[in-house]
């Protein structure tokens, strides 16, 4: 007599295997899209009532916007040119003198500081989908802050004044620090690297990370000056500058230099100058890091690599003077700056373009590519 079989053959059961991993890969980008869309709709939000924010602070200030430095004492000090820093006074003085690095250098001019009586929640300046990431690094702890710099020269680490890695170019108040202690010394533990520990340790750090950036053109901005409010970028998603405001750093927030590795990579990295105050062609040695993420053109040329660098679903969430925060394609932010329906933001860094490029350097190496 057959005795009755029990359980399932092994040709069964790699196909049960096999049809749940087929829907399996059809269901998790599914929850994927999902997760990442209810993302972008938070960082939305953020970046409107950023934007809502701005529009309180102009009523309030005769529709101007958080103005430059004009304490002739910290514009004195900047152009002594303290810490060692090697930027040109030239270069400096073509791009309005040091009152623009003496309103970096003031902790109390950034503006999520400013907008913080507007805002109330300084995580409104995160966003959940991003890469990179800013935020308090260098601790000023008294309100006279140049005293403080002046008394720690020289013990601020490498770096300069300029976009390097000195107090003038990430410096807070203090209470912006979370749990280190609010000193210029603990400079190497905040910002992303204390989100870092906190996430190995389950420490709650509270210091403050910015991924959310604020367009650094607009400084002192009067609105009967703007020509288009609903058109005149004032934030969106940023990645390593707080202060970003060029079309690359809003179309891709999570890559290093974005403008930069639009050229083929002999040319890569900041700008660097003559010592006459002109442009040199950039070489790559101001950014080594882009290298790697863009090495022979494959990030530009591979359409895939470009979504991935995006921030939200192969684009950004912008906002606009006039209050109203929008998503827009990466392709479609590049597009509308190259025909200047987006005021506010400009090029930087002469890889963004063939013709900034051919400006400052003259023709291009043979092969390269452009952003755009």
């Amino acid at each position: 007599m057959t005795r009755p079989r029990k359980g399932f053959t092994l040709i069964e059961l790699l196909v049960v295997i096999a049809i749940i991993g087929i829907l399996a890969a059809m269901v998790f980008p599914v929850f994927a899209r999902a997760r990442e869309s209810a993302r972008k709709a938070v960082c939305l939000s953020n970046v409107k009532n950023i934007a809502l924010a701005i529009q309180m602070y102009l009523a309030d200030n005769n529709d101007t916007l958080p103005p430059s430095e004009h304490n002739q004492r910290v514009v004195d000090y900047m152009w002594a040119v303290p810490g060692g820093t090697d930027q040109d006074p030239n270069r400096c003085e073509d791009q309005g003198g040091y009152e623009q690095f003496a309103w970096r250098c003031n902790p109390y001019l950034r503006w999520p500081v400013v907008l913080e009586e507007y805002v109330k929640n300084r995580d409104v300046w995160r966003c959940p989908s991003a890469k990179l990431s800013t935020g308090a690094a260098f601790i000023l702890p008294y309100a006279d802050f140049v005293a403080y710099l002046h008394s720690t020269e020289g013990q601020w680490g490498e770096g300069s004044t300029y976009y390097g890695f000195g107090p003038c170019a990430t410096s807070w108040p203090p209470g912006w620090g979370g749990v280190i202690t609010d000193s210029i010394f603990q400079q190497s533990l905040a910002g992303t690297n204390i989100v870092n520990l906190a996430e190995d340790t389950g420490v709650q750090h509270k210091s403050f990370v910015q991924s959310i950036a604020y367009n650094g053109n607009a400084i002192g901005l009067k609105m009967v000056s703007v020509q288009d409010a609903a058109r005149h970028v004032i934030c969106g998603d940023g990645g390593g500058l707080s202060d970003a405001g060029s079309p690359g750093t809003l179309a891709y927030p999570d890559i290093c230099c974005a403008e930069c590795a639009g050229i083929n990579w002999s040319a890569w990295g900041w700008p660097t100058y003559n010592a006459d105050g002109s442009p040199l062609c950039p070489d790559g040695t101001y950014c080594p890091e882009c290298w790697a993420a863009h090495a022979n053109l494959i990030w530009i040329k591979d359409p895939d690599l470009r979504k991935a660098s995006t921030r939200h679903l192969g684009g950004s969430n912008l906002g606009f003077l006039d209050g109203h925060a929008r998503w827009f394609l990466a392709e479609r932010i590049l597009a509308m700056a190259s025909e200047d329906e987006l005021g506010g933001i400009a090029p930087f860094c002469g890889g963004g373009t063939r013709e900034l490029y051919i400006q400052n350097c003259g023709e291009p190496p043979v092969g390269a590519e452009f952003l755009y």
